[in-house]
């Protein structure tokens, strides 16, 4: 198994903990203690589950410090998390992603990417239905396979595909960057339960990235920097509601893009 999995369902949680908010049907909320046994009030809890039912096959499910950043994220194919199937993704004290990737079926598959505390890609290891087949090291710039094919430089890799004309163009909002300002500017709430716990003059800021679509559509939205729940929740609201963008254009044809952008949260 991927990860020990904690099911323990608090049902005084959210009335104790989700002041501001009512529940919706799709969403269930579990409180544990620091040990991860089940907490039966939120004055016990040190961390807690949020689950969010996505769709008939789709249930995501963020764990995170009671007061604090997102521990980890897991994705299962079912209500009772026995199926791994999704994007899952581990971070650091500070919020910052750690490692993520793709599993299908309980098995680790596509490409997983493994950072450093300051951010920057450590390495990224393509795995085909759990197995390893080769890894980018960005230390040693050198890529490692495991059926005896020879090691070779990254550059051969990077530099030999390009590909790019000048007709490259990146997504761009309807409306472009001012557009794009207003939005955020319109929709953007900063929750109350961030004000209740940080008080005034805090800043948090969360980096989420997303695909642009060939058809203008935001999708497979992802914490990238995690600050506090309530913040990361409205932060991905806001960005699930976008309006279509301007796709991205390589070499004259419409590409998907996957762009990443930060969004900080003041309490004044």
């Amino acid at each position: 198994m991927l990860i020990r999995k904690y099911i323990f369902l608090v049902y005084v949680f959210v009335g104790l903990f989700l002041t501001t908010s009512a529940q919706k049907s799709n969403e269930q909320f579990f409180a544990f203690k620091e040990d991860w046994s089940s907490a039966n009030s939120i004055d016990r809890a040190t961390y807690f589950m949020y689950k969010l039912k996505e769709n008939d096959t789709t249930y995501t499910c963020r764990f995170y410090h009671k007061n604090g950043p997102m521990i980890r994220c897991e994705t299962y194919r079912d209500s009772d998390m026995q199926i791994p199937h999704g994007r899952f993704a581990w971070y650091n004290n500070s919020g910052h992603i750690d490692s993520t990737g793709l599993v299908s079926f309980g098995k680790k598959d596509g490409y997983w990417e493994y950072k450093r505390p300051d951010g920057t890609t450590a390495s990224i290891v393509h795995f085909n239905s759990g197995k390893r087949i080769w890894t980018r090291n960005y230390d040693t710039q050198t890529i490692y396979y495991t059926d005896g094919r020879p090691n070779e430089p990254m550059d051969t890799l990077f530099f030999m595909r390009g590909g790019f004309t000048s007709n490259n163009k990146p997504p761009d909002f309807k409306g472009g960057i001012q557009g794009w300002v207003k939005y955020l500017e319109k929709n953007l709430d900063t929750p109350a339960r961030f004000r209740q716990i940080f008080g005034p003059g805090t800043k948090g800021t969360v980096v989420v990235s997303f695909k642009v679509d060939t058809i203008g559509a935001v999708s497979e939205l992802n914490i990238d920097k995690s600050v506090e729940w309530s913040v990361d929740m409205e932060t991905l609201r806001v960005f699930k509601k976008s309006p279509p963008w301007v796709p991205a254009v390589q070499n004259g044809k419409l590409v998907d893009y996957y762009h990443r952008q930060s969004i900080t949260h003041i309490v004044n």
